[in-house]
Protein backbone atom coordinates (compact mmCIF):
# COMPACT_ATOMS: atom_id res chain seq x y z
CA UNK A 1 0.00 0.00 0.00
CA UNK A 2 1.33 3.26 -1.08
CA UNK A 3 2.14 5.52 1.74
CA UNK A 4 1.04 8.69 2.05
CA UNK A 5 2.55 11.88 3.69
CA UNK A 6 1.00 14.88 4.96
CA UNK A 7 3.12 17.51 6.38
CA UNK A 8 1.44 20.16 8.60
CA UNK A 9 2.90 23.27 6.35
CA UNK A 10 0.68 21.94 3.42
CA UNK A 11 -2.21 21.35 5.38
CA UNK A 12 -1.92 25.00 6.89
CA UNK A 13 -1.62 26.27 3.01
CA UNK A 14 -4.80 24.12 2.05
CA UNK A 15 -6.72 26.22 4.64
CA UNK A 16 -5.66 29.22 3.86
CA UNK A 17 -6.33 28.85 0.38
CA UNK A 18 -10.34 27.28 1.32
CA UNK A 19 -10.77 30.08 3.49
CA UNK A 20 -9.15 32.72 0.91
CA UNK A 21 -11.74 31.43 -1.39
CA UNK A 22 -14.78 32.25 0.73
CA UNK A 23 -13.13 35.79 1.69
CA UNK A 24 -12.91 36.50 -1.60
CA UNK A 25 -16.08 35.45 -2.63
CA UNK A 26 -17.43 39.45 -3.28
CA UNK A 27 -14.45 40.23 -5.39
CA UNK A 28 -15.22 37.03 -7.50
CA UNK A 29 -18.41 37.98 -7.94
CA UNK A 30 -17.86 41.51 -9.01
CA UNK A 31 -15.19 40.09 -11.40
CA UNK A 32 -18.20 38.01 -12.41
CA UNK A 33 -20.09 40.76 -13.09
CA UNK A 34 -17.62 42.42 -15.27
CA UNK A 35 -17.21 39.79 -17.41
CA UNK A 36 -20.77 39.15 -18.13
CA UNK A 37 -21.54 42.87 -18.70
CA UNK A 38 -18.92 42.88 -21.02
CA UNK A 39 -19.92 39.84 -22.72
CA UNK A 40 -23.79 40.89 -22.92
CA UNK A 41 -22.30 44.49 -24.53
CA UNK A 42 -20.89 42.12 -26.79
CA UNK A 43 -23.90 40.05 -27.81
CA UNK A 44 -25.76 43.60 -28.28
CA UNK A 45 -23.55 44.81 -30.97
CA UNK A 46 -23.10 41.66 -32.42
CA UNK A 47 -26.99 41.65 -32.82
CA UNK A 48 -27.08 45.42 -33.84
CA UNK A 49 -24.83 44.66 -36.65
CA UNK A 50 -26.30 41.17 -37.48
CA UNK A 51 -29.71 42.40 -37.23
CA UNK A 52 -30.41 45.92 -37.88
CA UNK A 53 -34.49 45.16 -35.92
CA UNK A 54 -32.83 44.72 -33.11
CA UNK A 55 -31.14 48.23 -33.29
CA UNK A 56 -33.98 49.43 -34.01
CA UNK A 57 -36.30 47.64 -31.32
CA UNK A 58 -34.00 49.59 -28.35
CA UNK A 59 -34.35 53.19 -30.11
CA UNK A 60 -36.80 55.46 -29.06
CA UNK A 61 -39.51 56.68 -31.74
CA UNK A 62 -42.14 58.73 -32.84
CA UNK A 63 -44.73 57.17 -35.07
CA UNK A 64 -46.10 59.49 -38.02
CA UNK A 65 -49.22 58.92 -40.33
CA UNK A 66 -49.21 59.38 -44.13
CA UNK A 67 -51.81 59.01 -46.22
CA UNK A 68 -50.87 59.17 -49.94
CA UNK A 69 -52.67 57.84 -53.36
CA UNK A 70 -50.66 54.83 -54.08
CA UNK A 71 -53.16 53.80 -56.25
CA UNK A 72 -55.94 55.40 -58.61
CA UNK A 73 -55.48 58.43 -61.49
CA UNK A 74 -53.77 60.45 -58.30
CA UNK A 75 -50.79 58.67 -57.78
CA UNK A 76 -48.64 59.83 -60.51
CA UNK A 77 -48.39 62.98 -58.11
CA UNK A 78 -48.55 61.16 -55.00
CA UNK A 79 -45.78 58.16 -55.63
CA UNK A 80 -43.68 60.99 -55.85
CA UNK A 81 -44.60 62.59 -52.42
CA UNK A 82 -44.41 59.58 -50.46
CA UNK A 83 -40.87 59.16 -52.03
CA UNK A 84 -40.28 62.84 -50.57
CA UNK A 85 -41.77 61.75 -47.37
CA UNK A 86 -39.29 59.00 -46.56
CA UNK A 87 -36.33 60.91 -47.94
CA UNK A 88 -37.00 63.51 -45.31
CA UNK A 89 -37.35 60.95 -42.51
CA UNK A 90 -34.21 59.39 -43.23
CA UNK A 91 -32.69 63.14 -43.15
CA UNK A 92 -34.32 63.75 -40.02
CA UNK A 93 -33.23 60.72 -38.26
CA UNK A 94 -29.77 60.37 -39.81
CA UNK A 95 -29.65 64.46 -37.80
CA UNK A 96 -30.74 62.89 -34.23
CA UNK A 97 -34.65 62.21 -34.92
CA UNK A 98 -36.94 64.70 -32.70
CA UNK A 99 -34.80 65.75 -29.86
CA UNK A 100 -37.48 66.06 -26.80
CA UNK A 101 -36.22 66.18 -22.98
CA UNK A 102 -32.30 64.97 -23.97
CA UNK A 103 -34.07 61.92 -25.48
CA UNK A 104 -33.53 61.25 -29.40
CA UNK A 105 -36.61 59.79 -31.36
CA UNK A 106 -36.80 58.51 -34.64
CA UNK A 107 -39.55 59.06 -37.09
CA UNK A 108 -41.41 55.57 -37.94
CA UNK A 109 -43.44 56.77 -40.77
CA UNK A 110 -46.42 54.99 -41.64
CA UNK A 111 -48.15 55.13 -45.20
CA UNK A 112 -52.01 54.09 -46.27
CA UNK A 113 -52.96 54.17 -49.38
CA UNK A 114 -56.31 56.55 -49.57
CA UNK A 115 -55.99 55.22 -53.39
CA UNK A 116 -57.20 58.40 -54.91
CA UNK A 117 -60.88 58.80 -53.30
CA UNK A 118 -62.64 60.11 -50.60
CA UNK A 119 -63.80 57.27 -49.38
CA UNK A 120 -60.28 56.01 -49.21
CA UNK A 121 -58.87 59.06 -47.38
CA UNK A 122 -61.70 58.22 -44.36
CA UNK A 123 -60.71 54.62 -44.66
CA UNK A 124 -57.11 55.12 -44.13
CA UNK A 125 -57.49 57.73 -41.57
CA UNK A 126 -59.26 55.07 -39.34
CA UNK A 127 -56.57 52.48 -39.86
CA UNK A 128 -54.36 54.90 -39.06
CA UNK A 129 -55.98 57.04 -35.83
CA UNK A 130 -57.63 53.35 -34.49
CA UNK A 131 -55.58 50.82 -35.83
CA UNK A 132 -52.29 52.26 -35.36
CA UNK A 133 -52.65 54.81 -32.63
CA UNK A 134 -50.72 57.37 -35.04
CA UNK A 135 -50.99 61.12 -33.27
CA UNK A 136 -48.76 62.91 -35.98
CA UNK A 137 -50.07 62.68 -39.26
CA UNK A 138 -49.45 63.96 -42.80
CA UNK A 139 -52.56 65.02 -44.83
CA UNK A 140 -52.94 64.01 -48.43
CA UNK A 141 -53.21 67.03 -50.91
CA UNK A 142 -56.02 68.84 -52.46
CA UNK A 143 -59.12 68.25 -51.64
CA UNK A 144 -58.66 65.09 -50.55
CA UNK A 145 -57.07 66.56 -47.11
CA UNK A 146 -60.83 67.87 -45.81
CA UNK A 147 -61.99 63.82 -45.65
CA UNK A 148 -59.60 63.44 -42.83
CA UNK A 149 -61.10 66.29 -40.72
CA UNK A 150 -63.93 64.63 -38.98
CA UNK A 151 -61.92 61.54 -37.71
CA UNK A 152 -58.56 63.57 -36.94
CA UNK A 153 -60.01 66.46 -35.05
CA UNK A 154 -62.03 64.54 -32.30
CA UNK A 155 -58.82 62.82 -31.36
CA UNK A 156 -56.58 65.52 -31.53
CA UNK A 157 -54.35 63.65 -33.81
CA UNK A 158 -52.31 66.44 -34.92
CA UNK A 159 -51.99 67.33 -39.18
CA UNK A 160 -49.48 68.96 -41.23
CA UNK A 161 -51.05 69.40 -44.59
CA UNK A 162 -48.89 69.24 -47.71
CA UNK A 163 -51.53 71.25 -49.93
CA UNK A 164 -55.22 72.63 -49.69
CA UNK A 165 -57.71 74.07 -52.06
CA UNK A 166 -59.20 76.65 -49.58
CA UNK A 167 -62.06 75.36 -47.85
CA UNK A 168 -63.32 75.62 -44.52
CA UNK A 169 -62.97 71.87 -43.90
CA UNK A 170 -59.90 71.54 -45.10
CA UNK A 171 -58.22 74.16 -43.21
CA UNK A 172 -60.45 76.64 -40.83
CA UNK A 173 -61.64 77.86 -37.56
CA UNK A 174 -62.60 74.43 -36.61
CA UNK A 175 -59.71 72.57 -37.60
CA UNK A 176 -57.51 72.99 -34.32
CA UNK A 177 -55.40 70.91 -35.07
CA UNK A 178 -54.94 70.74 -38.18
CA UNK A 179 -51.62 72.80 -39.94
CA UNK A 180 -51.19 73.83 -43.39
CA UNK A 181 -47.45 73.46 -43.44
CA UNK A 182 -46.49 74.14 -47.40
CA UNK A 183 -47.76 76.71 -50.02
CA UNK A 184 -51.34 75.65 -51.25
CA UNK A 185 -53.84 77.22 -53.70
CA UNK A 186 -54.03 80.62 -52.33
CA UNK A 187 -50.29 80.98 -52.25
CA UNK A 188 -49.63 79.35 -55.40
CA UNK A 189 -52.09 82.23 -56.96
CA UNK A 190 -50.44 85.08 -55.11
CA UNK A 191 -47.04 84.00 -56.21
CA UNK A 192 -48.14 82.93 -59.77
CA UNK A 193 -49.96 86.57 -60.00
CA UNK A 194 -47.17 88.27 -58.75
CA UNK A 195 -44.75 87.14 -61.48
CA UNK A 196 -47.25 87.37 -64.31
CA UNK A 197 -47.36 91.12 -63.11
CA UNK A 198 -43.39 91.14 -63.50
CA UNK A 199 -43.25 88.85 -66.55
CA UNK A 200 -46.22 90.00 -68.64
CA UNK A 201 -47.36 93.57 -67.77
CA UNK A 202 -49.04 93.81 -70.57
CA UNK A 203 -51.62 91.32 -69.42
CA UNK A 204 -54.94 92.50 -68.49
CA UNK A 205 -57.33 89.85 -69.24
CA UNK A 206 -57.50 86.14 -68.73
CA UNK A 207 -59.31 83.01 -69.45
CA UNK A 208 -59.78 81.04 -66.21
CA UNK A 209 -58.82 77.53 -66.06
CA UNK A 210 -59.60 74.82 -63.08
CA UNK A 211 -60.59 70.71 -62.56
CA UNK A 212 -64.35 69.95 -62.04
CA UNK A 213 -63.74 68.26 -58.69
CA UNK A 214 -66.00 69.20 -57.00
CA UNK A 215 -65.24 72.63 -55.17
CA UNK A 216 -64.46 75.15 -58.03
CA UNK A 217 -67.47 77.18 -57.58
CA UNK A 218 -65.82 77.57 -53.92
CA UNK A 219 -62.19 78.52 -55.68
CA UNK A 220 -62.78 80.55 -58.45
CA UNK A 221 -64.26 83.40 -56.42
CA UNK A 222 -61.40 83.41 -53.98
CA UNK A 223 -58.69 83.54 -57.18
CA UNK A 224 -60.93 85.83 -59.44
CA UNK A 225 -60.99 88.27 -56.38
CA UNK A 226 -57.14 88.31 -55.86
CA UNK A 227 -56.74 88.42 -59.57
CA UNK A 228 -58.92 91.64 -59.76
CA UNK A 229 -57.50 93.35 -56.99
CA UNK A 230 -53.81 93.48 -58.90
CA UNK A 231 -55.41 95.05 -61.91
CA UNK A 232 -56.15 91.73 -63.92
CA UNK A 233 -59.97 90.74 -64.85
CA UNK A 234 -61.37 87.16 -65.35
CA UNK A 235 -63.38 86.56 -69.23
CA UNK A 236 -66.07 85.17 -68.79
CA UNK A 237 -66.62 82.09 -66.25
CA UNK A 238 -63.94 79.52 -65.33
CA UNK A 239 -64.02 77.05 -68.16
CA UNK A 240 -63.51 73.23 -66.14
CA UNK A 241 -62.18 70.12 -66.93
CA UNK A 242 -62.90 66.60 -65.57
CA UNK A 243 -59.24 65.16 -63.86
CA UNK A 244 -59.89 61.92 -65.89
CA UNK A 245 -59.81 63.93 -69.30
CA UNK A 246 -57.59 62.70 -71.88
CA UNK A 247 -58.74 65.02 -75.01
CA UNK A 248 -58.40 68.46 -73.99
CA UNK A 249 -58.55 70.04 -77.41
CA UNK A 250 -62.32 71.47 -76.26
CA UNK A 251 -60.32 72.92 -73.35
CA UNK A 252 -57.78 74.97 -75.56
CA UNK A 253 -60.80 76.35 -78.14
CA UNK A 254 -62.85 77.61 -75.19
CA UNK A 255 -59.70 79.38 -74.26
CA UNK A 256 -58.69 80.84 -77.79
CA UNK A 257 -62.35 81.78 -78.04
CA UNK A 258 -62.05 84.47 -74.60
CA UNK A 259 -59.54 85.99 -76.45
CA UNK A 260 -58.24 86.46 -73.36
CA UNK A 261 -54.47 88.24 -73.05
CA UNK A 262 -53.33 84.95 -70.96
CA UNK A 263 -54.54 81.75 -69.49
CA UNK A 264 -54.54 81.37 -65.98
CA UNK A 265 -54.99 77.85 -64.47
CA UNK A 266 -55.41 77.26 -60.54
CA UNK A 267 -54.93 73.78 -59.66
CA UNK A 268 -54.71 70.71 -61.29
CA UNK A 269 -51.89 67.97 -62.36
CA UNK A 270 -48.94 67.77 -65.05
CA UNK A 271 -51.01 65.67 -67.61
CA UNK A 272 -53.45 68.64 -67.31
CA UNK A 273 -51.40 71.31 -67.97
CA UNK A 274 -49.37 70.22 -70.54
CA UNK A 275 -51.97 68.97 -72.93
CA UNK A 276 -53.75 72.03 -72.84
CA UNK A 277 -50.70 73.80 -73.71
CA UNK A 278 -49.84 71.58 -76.83
CA UNK A 279 -53.47 71.76 -77.71
CA UNK A 280 -53.21 75.55 -77.63
CA UNK A 281 -50.17 75.88 -79.61
CA UNK A 282 -51.70 73.56 -82.05
CA UNK A 283 -54.85 76.32 -82.37
CA UNK A 284 -51.71 78.90 -83.10
CA UNK A 285 -52.27 81.09 -79.71
CA UNK A 286 -49.02 82.09 -78.48
CA UNK A 287 -50.40 83.49 -75.18
CA UNK A 288 -48.77 83.27 -72.20
CA UNK A 289 -49.80 80.25 -70.36
CA UNK A 290 -49.43 80.82 -66.03
CA UNK A 291 -49.94 77.70 -64.74
CA UNK A 292 -50.48 77.99 -60.42
CA UNK A 293 -49.74 74.64 -59.60
CA UNK A 294 -46.63 72.15 -58.53
CA UNK A 295 -44.82 70.78 -61.39
CA UNK A 296 -41.46 70.53 -63.28
CA UNK A 297 -41.77 72.31 -66.44
CA UNK A 298 -39.54 69.16 -68.23
CA UNK A 299 -42.51 67.25 -67.21
CA UNK A 300 -44.75 69.75 -69.31
CA UNK A 301 -42.31 69.65 -72.51
CA UNK A 302 -42.23 66.05 -72.01
CA UNK A 303 -45.93 66.19 -72.89
CA UNK A 304 -46.25 69.02 -74.71
CA UNK A 305 -43.17 68.72 -77.19
CA UNK A 306 -40.64 71.31 -77.77
CA UNK A 307 -42.90 73.65 -80.71
CA UNK A 308 -45.04 74.57 -77.79
CA UNK A 309 -43.27 74.78 -75.14
CA UNK A 310 -42.65 78.88 -75.01
CA UNK A 311 -44.72 81.82 -72.79
CA UNK A 312 -45.44 79.05 -69.92
CA UNK A 313 -44.19 79.14 -66.28
CA UNK A 314 -45.28 77.14 -63.39
CA UNK A 315 -44.23 76.64 -59.40
CA UNK A 316 -41.81 74.43 -57.92
CA UNK A 317 -38.14 73.51 -56.72
CA UNK A 318 -35.72 73.53 -59.78
CA UNK A 319 -32.54 72.14 -59.70
CA UNK A 320 -29.71 74.72 -60.29
CA UNK A 321 -32.16 77.68 -59.55
CA UNK A 322 -30.16 80.62 -57.95
CA UNK A 323 -29.84 81.14 -54.37
CA UNK A 324 -31.06 77.73 -53.33
CA UNK A 325 -30.79 77.12 -49.89
CA UNK A 326 -28.56 74.57 -48.50
CA UNK A 327 -31.62 72.11 -47.06
CA UNK A 328 -33.05 72.42 -50.39
CA UNK A 329 -30.01 71.62 -52.17
CA UNK A 330 -29.29 68.44 -50.21
CA UNK A 331 -32.72 67.36 -51.07
CA UNK A 332 -32.51 67.60 -54.32
CA UNK A 333 -29.18 66.30 -54.75
CA UNK A 334 -30.32 63.05 -53.10
CA UNK A 335 -33.37 63.06 -54.95
CA UNK A 336 -31.45 63.31 -58.20
CA UNK A 337 -28.88 60.67 -57.04
CA UNK A 338 -31.77 58.27 -56.32
CA UNK A 339 -34.26 58.70 -59.49
CA UNK A 340 -32.74 61.13 -61.48
CA UNK A 341 -33.07 64.39 -62.93
CA UNK A 342 -36.19 63.87 -65.30
CA UNK A 343 -38.97 63.86 -62.38
CA UNK A 344 -41.30 66.15 -60.70
CA UNK A 345 -40.35 67.10 -57.21
CA UNK A 346 -43.04 69.23 -54.74
CA UNK A 347 -41.53 69.38 -51.27
CA UNK A 348 -44.97 69.08 -49.30
CA UNK A 349 -44.64 66.09 -46.91
CA UNK A 350 -41.29 67.29 -46.62
CA UNK A 351 -42.37 70.67 -45.97
CA UNK A 352 -44.92 68.56 -42.86
CA UNK A 353 -41.88 66.56 -41.19
CA UNK A 354 -39.28 69.52 -40.65
CA UNK A 355 -41.75 71.69 -39.76
CA UNK A 356 -43.46 69.61 -37.35
CA UNK A 357 -39.81 68.66 -36.13
CA UNK A 358 -39.42 72.13 -34.91
CA UNK A 359 -42.81 72.82 -33.36
CA UNK A 360 -42.71 69.45 -31.26
CA UNK A 361 -39.30 70.12 -30.13
CA UNK A 362 -40.00 73.88 -29.25
CA UNK A 363 -42.87 72.06 -27.71
CA UNK A 364 -40.25 69.82 -25.92
CA UNK A 365 -43.54 67.43 -25.37
CA UNK A 366 -45.18 64.45 -27.79
CA UNK A 367 -48.82 66.22 -26.01
CA UNK A 368 -50.57 67.09 -29.77
CA UNK A 369 -52.47 69.89 -27.40
CA UNK A 370 -49.23 71.50 -26.19
CA UNK A 371 -47.06 71.33 -29.38
CA UNK A 372 -50.80 72.93 -31.17
CA UNK A 373 -50.79 75.47 -28.33
CA UNK A 374 -46.86 75.98 -29.00
CA UNK A 375 -47.28 75.90 -32.82
CA UNK A 376 -49.67 78.57 -32.81
CA UNK A 377 -47.12 80.97 -31.25
CA UNK A 378 -44.25 79.81 -33.04
CA UNK A 379 -43.88 83.33 -36.01
CA UNK A 380 -40.85 81.84 -38.34
CA UNK A 381 -39.92 77.91 -39.49
CA UNK A 382 -37.11 76.90 -41.27
CA UNK A 383 -38.29 75.35 -44.55
CA UNK A 384 -36.46 74.14 -47.32
CA UNK A 385 -37.33 76.61 -49.06
CA UNK A 386 -36.20 79.09 -46.80
CA UNK A 387 -37.93 80.85 -44.00
CA UNK A 388 -41.29 80.36 -43.47
CA UNK A 389 -43.62 82.67 -41.77
CA UNK A 390 -46.82 81.84 -40.09
CA UNK A 391 -50.23 83.03 -41.02
CA UNK A 392 -53.46 82.22 -42.50
CA UNK A 393 -56.19 84.53 -39.74
CA UNK A 394 -57.69 86.66 -42.45
CA UNK A 395 -57.37 83.85 -45.19
CA UNK A 396 -58.18 80.52 -43.73
CA UNK A 397 -60.23 82.06 -40.12
CA UNK A 398 -57.36 80.60 -38.24
CA UNK A 399 -53.58 81.39 -38.06
CA UNK A 400 -52.39 77.98 -39.24
CA UNK A 401 -50.60 78.31 -42.48
CA UNK A 402 -46.70 78.65 -43.02
CA UNK A 403 -46.31 80.38 -46.10
CA UNK A 404 -42.53 80.39 -47.87
CA UNK A 405 -40.76 81.77 -50.60
CA UNK A 406 -41.44 79.57 -53.70
CA UNK A 407 -40.06 79.26 -57.14
CA UNK A 408 -40.82 80.54 -60.88
CA UNK A 409 -40.33 77.83 -63.60
CA UNK A 410 -40.08 78.63 -66.70
CA UNK A 411 -40.35 77.16 -70.47
CA UNK A 412 -39.25 80.04 -72.96
CA UNK A 413 -39.18 78.52 -76.84
CA UNK A 414 -38.73 74.94 -75.71
CA UNK A 415 -35.70 75.76 -72.87
CA UNK A 416 -36.58 75.15 -69.21
CA UNK A 417 -35.44 78.44 -67.13
CA UNK A 418 -35.33 80.13 -63.60
CA UNK A 419 -37.84 82.61 -63.28
CA UNK A 420 -37.81 84.35 -59.92
CA UNK A 421 -38.02 83.31 -56.61
CA UNK A 422 -41.32 85.25 -55.25
CA UNK A 423 -41.62 85.53 -51.19
CA UNK A 424 -45.43 85.85 -50.47
CA UNK A 425 -46.86 85.92 -46.83
CA UNK A 426 -50.54 84.82 -46.78
CA UNK A 427 -52.25 87.07 -44.77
Amino acid sequence: MATMYFSYATIGQNEKNVRDSFTNIPERRFDMKRKNLLLGSVIVIVMMVVFPSFAASATKTVRIGGLFALSGWFSSFDILQWEEAQLARDMINEDGGIVVKGEHYMIELIAEDFKSTTDGVVAGANKLVYDKNVKFMISPSAFFSGAATDICEPNKVLRGICFILGTPQELGPDTKYAFLCHNASVEHALTAITYLKQAYPKVKKVAFVIPDDGIQDFVFPQIKKLLTERGISVIGDMITYPNEMVDFSPIAAKVVATKADALFMQNGLVPHAGNILKRLREMGSEMPYAASISANVKDIKTIAGEAASTNFFTIGPMIGAPDTPPLMAEILRRLTDKYGTERSIHMQPINVLYIMKQAIEAAQSFDTAVVRDTWEKMETFETPYGIGHLGGLKTYGIKHAVSHPDIIQVLDKGEPKFGAWVDIQVP
